[in-house]
């Protein structure tokens, strides 16, 4: 077994020039429901890209499926803090933060049947896991990261993202399991708004110097928007006010970029006048 002390700070992606880039929030295990969401919005795996702000694995009926996607071309993820309680399970390395003995009596039941099963494929995965980032960084024309909770343990400058090509996996640890931001925004007086058929909270300053920065880790009940972070994890396969399973939230980047830059405009003008 190979052990890691170090994770991968940011990885670097280019312009998309051929198709779209969608985020996608928390899946716990949930590829078929994800794979509807794709199908919906008509996504094309020769043309867009797809890129996770991790936790792919527990809770739900397809962990493994779901974890096979970083094998995908098109699917980007960074490390949330399931996929870090996996490696600490597996002995990569020693967690200060998640219990090797819990894992697979909680969230992570399903690890043990699929180390009897397809033993070859887990460790395959995981030894593919453990090169993910913690930041992904779109070099797109409305550039944009990829977190799972927040860059505070980091350093949440954007020029000091891709200071240093790795950080400590125990401070990896703590940037997977942060909500410093997300306390933030909502303690601010949020706005309500709709973007297509998302519901969308904004604050008084939805964007900051930090180039937009989707992050998932933190349930909200609606898509909120606070100093460049956008919180996207609303609790796949909860239920929504009708009663209807809740499918994982899908946004298309420029869209939405384009959009709340417009509603940073037009808050700005408000304040103005």
């Amino acid at each position: 077994m190979s052990r890691i002390s170090r994770i991968k700070r940011c990885q670097r992606l280019p312009h998309n020039a051929k198709g779209r880039d969608l985020v996608v929030g928390d899946l716990h295990g949930h590829r078929s429901l994800l794979e509807q969401e794709l199908e919906r919005l008509r996504f094309d795996p020769a043309r867009d890209r797809v890129l996770s702000v991790g936790d792919l694995i527990d809770r739900g009926p397809e962990s493994l499926a779901t974890l096979a996607l970083i094998e995908e071309p098109w699917f980007h993820a960074v490390l949330g803090n399931h996929e870090l309680a996996l490696l600490n399970y597996l002995d990569f390395y020693s967690s200060r933060v998640h219990s090797r003995k819990s894992f697979p009596t909680g969230a992570g039941e399903w690890i043990n049947q699929a180390l009897d099963q397809e033993h070859a494929l887990v460790q395959r995965l995981a030894h593919r896991l453990a090169t993910l980032p913690l930041v992904i960084h779109v070099d797109d024309a409305l550039p944009f990261n990829v977190v799972h909770g927040d860059l505070h343990p980091l350093n949440a400058k954007q020029e000091q993202l891709a200071s240093d090509e790795t950080v400590c996996v125990h401070k990896a640890d703590a940037a997977s399991s942060s909500r410093v931001h997300i306390g933030e925004a909502l303690k601010s007086e949020l706005l309500g708004l709709r973007f297509r058929q998302h519901s969308v909270q904004v604050s008084p300053t939805p964007v900051s110097e930090l180039a937009l920065t989707y992050a998932g880790h933190s349930p909200v009940r609606h898509v909120t928007v606070h100093n460049s972070y956008v919180y996207i994890d609303q609790g796949v396969c909860s239920r929504s006010a009708k009663g209807e399973q809740r499918p994982p939230t899908v946004l298309e980047h420029r869209q939405f970029a384009y959009w709340l830059h417009g509603v940073s405009a037009a808050r700005g003008q408000a304040v103005a006048a």
